[in-house]
């Protein structure tokens, strides 16, 4: 089977790896958050989350939403760093 390739500049793409360089460099837990959500977001309006491979809710929904609510536990978590940055020598 032929795959299709679509053409054009993928600049969310090059965005979301640049903030992600700059997340791990400045070691910005805040960012994580930021971005789990936005990865969160388009997972919950189709039905389909990518961890290592699709999971579909109407084909596994314990695992769909295992992860779902596992990326936002964690965007909550992180974000949490940015108006208690003391939880991190705690934790």
């Amino acid at each position: 089977m032929a795959q299709t390739h679509t053409s054009g500049f993928k600049w969310r793409s090059i965005v979301g790896l640049i903030i992600v360089y700059i997340a791990v460099w400045f070691d910005l837990q805040w960012v994580w958050g930021i971005l789990f959500l936005i990865w969160v977001v388009p997972d919950l309006m189709t039905g389909v989350t990518y961890f290592m491979e699709p999971i579909f809710k109407e084909e596994n929904p314990w695992l769909y939403w295992l992860i779902v609510i596992s990326w936002i536990l964690m965007s909550a978590y992180s974000i949490a760093f940015l108006f208690f940055p003391e939880w991190k020598y705690y934790m």
